[in-house]
């Protein structure tokens, strides 16, 4: 199950997200029907650790296994979404993307479910400015990295 709790005020979800990087570029993912770029993770399920939650993640997602990281940034964010209220902590890990990883070239897709599509590229740190991509704040802190753990709060209308 995972930690994602729906009320009539709102949605509360707990998250994990790989920021993988070569060579001064970021690994973004986009499925068909979303408008925006983001990163490759997903929600924590309820009694999963935050680091197994990602090594989930990345194999469903990408079909790679975990590599080293580190945590850089927990982040809470306050946002709204169709006029639903949304409250979410994500704890953003960064690593070094393995090779297997970087043998798929600059671009590739990996189909993970019947109906789950993800298109993936590696976009350099200076073109995310550009981009409709979350987190938002990463477009600035992508090139001045924490050397430990950051807390980060954001809140938005939209």
């Amino acid at each position: 199950m995972d930690l994602s709790v729906r009320g009539h005020e709102g949605t509360f979800n707990f998250r994990v997200a790989a920021i993988l990087v070569r060579d001064g570029q970021l690994l973004v993912m986009q499925d068909e029907g979303i408008p925006h770029d983001y990163l490759p993770g997903g929600r924590v399920q309820l009694g999963e650790s935050a680091e197994e939650a990602l090594a989930r993640e990345l194999h469903e997602e990408l079909d790679i296994p975990l590599p080293p990281h580190r945590l850089a940034f927990m982040a809470e964010s306050f946002f709204m979404v169709d006029g639903v209220r949304h409250h979410e902590l994500c704890l953003y890990h960064l690593m070094e993307a393995p090779a297997e990883l970087l043998q798929r070239g600059d671009s590739f897709t990996r189909r993970e479910s019947e109906t789950e599509i993800h298109h993936f590229r590696w976009v350099p740190f200076e073109e995310l400015r550009q981009l409709s991509f979350f987190p938002v704040f990463l477009k600035e802190r992508i090139l001045s990295l924490p050397d430990g753990p950051e807390f980060i709060t954001m809140k938005s209308d939209s």
